[in-house]
């Protein structure tokens, strides 16, 4: 049976271990004073101590209880002063609170509250002055340096941020793009596609989805194609236009140019150069300007070692007479590796000088020797000129 420890239990003990701590202190300082008045110090200091430690351990608790316990979860589930916020400008707030779902929008240099149950709020890439705001189940435009509404929300079910001064709303079941004023400037019969995240312009052109094939295309600032809804997918990379069709890629320039048709099986946009992969398992390097780079890219060269059939003389005292004592040779030609979307491998067979004899056709090249290569998944034998031996 366990033993109840009273409170005063605990202090008590708690108390003398503080005063053998502060006395082994003192000892170890050299002090060694054991009459009744060096007694009365030891318990001072012992006391005072445990006052500093119990202060620092109140202000801790404290902080970590205002600071983390309170403001993440006891604050914005119980006080209603307490709002979680996000700028949309520098002094325009939007605030709500979890627990009341109150939202609103407030000027932090006014002190005044500019509007109530706003459901949310979402501000454009490019920085434009008007966000899109949702109340009541309708979508308007605020600005967002000002808070004032510039387009009440009140007749479009479902609308989408500026870009390039225009923005796509659904008005009674039809997609349309307005200006800043509200006016319709694009009406051409477009249907809302149910898996688009969004209807942005970039340089001009806006990635649209015909609704009942599901495929897509561009249309300009005029609500024209400019590239028809024939295509699986269109996103924009470094202001190029790379389409995909058929599980094959192609790449237009900002102005719709034909940099490379739609057969190539991948492009891949870096920072300064365009990375484009054909079906033999080769690739090349481009500049923007579509010239080339790097005429035939190659991740890795390695040196093929054929097993010789080598014998040495064992001398007395070991197992004396001719021993196979097998050794390693370099072959005449080399393995180079290019590695398709960064992670599958193939290989080929590369002389000397770096002229390439074989396409890189094979997942694994072994040399059997100093002119023979055994070349898989074919299972072919070849020469060092890339012509197979029976």
């Amino acid at each position: 049976m366990k033993k109840r420890i009273s409170f005063r239990l605990f202090c008590t003990v708690v108390w003398r271990g503080i005063c053998q701590a502060a006395g082994r202190i003192g000892r170890f300082f050299g002090y060694r004073d054991g009459s009744g008045f060096g007694k009365v110090v030891w318990r001072i200091f012992a006391g005072s101590a445990a006052l500093v430690v119990l202060y620092i351990a109140v202000c801790l608790i404290y902080l970590f209880g205002r600071n983390v316990i309170y403001d993440r979860w006891i604050g914005p589930m119980t006080d209603t002063r307490y709002w979680e916020e996000r700028h949309i400008s520098n002094d325009i707030v939007y605030q709500w609170q979890y627990r009341h779902k109150a939202r609103r929008l407030y000027n932090e240099a006014t002190g005044e509250v500019l509007m109530r149950n706003i459901e949310w709020v979402a501000v454009s890439d490019d920085k434009d002055s008007l966000a899109v705001f949702a109340k009541g189940g309708k979508r308007g435009y605020l600005n967002r340096f000002t808070g004032e509404v510039v387009i009440p929300a009140d007749k479009y079910t479902r609308a989408w941020v500026f870009s390039e001064g225009l923005a796509a709303v659904e008005k009674d079941g039809r997609l349309l793009f307005i200006d800043h004023s509200g006016n319709e400037v694009i009406d051409k019969g477009f249907g809302i596609y149910f898996n688009n995240p969004g209807y942005a312009f970039h340089n001009g052109y806006c990635i649209l989805h015909e609704p009942v094939c599901g495929k897509v295309g561009l249309i300009d600032r005029a609500g024209s194609w400019a590239l028809e809804p024939e295509y699986d997918n269109i996103f924009n990379s470094e202001g190029f236009w790379q389409v995909e069709k058929d599980g094959l890629e192609g790449l237009f320039t900002s102005d719709l140019d034909t940099m490379f048709a739609v057969s190539q099986k991948s492009i891949n946009i870096y920072m300064d150069m365009i990375e484009v992969g054909y079906a033999d398992h080769t690739s090349r390097l481009y500049d923007f300007d579509g010239n080339i780079i790097v005429d035939f890219r190659i991740d890795r060269v390695e040196n093929l070692l054929y097993q010789t059939e080598d014998f040495r003389i064992c001398p007395e005292g070991e197992d004396e007479g001719t021993v196979y004592d097998p050794g390693y040779a370099v072959a005449d030609c080399m393995k180079y590796t290019v590695y398709e979307d960064g992670c599958t491998e193939y290989c080929g067979l590369m002389d000397r000088r770096g002229r390439r004899i074989t396409p890189p056709d094979y997942i694994s090249i072994e040399a059997i020797a100093r002119d023979r290569y055994l070349c898989r998944p074919h299972g072919v034998i070849l020469d060092d000129r890339g012509m197979r031996v029976d």
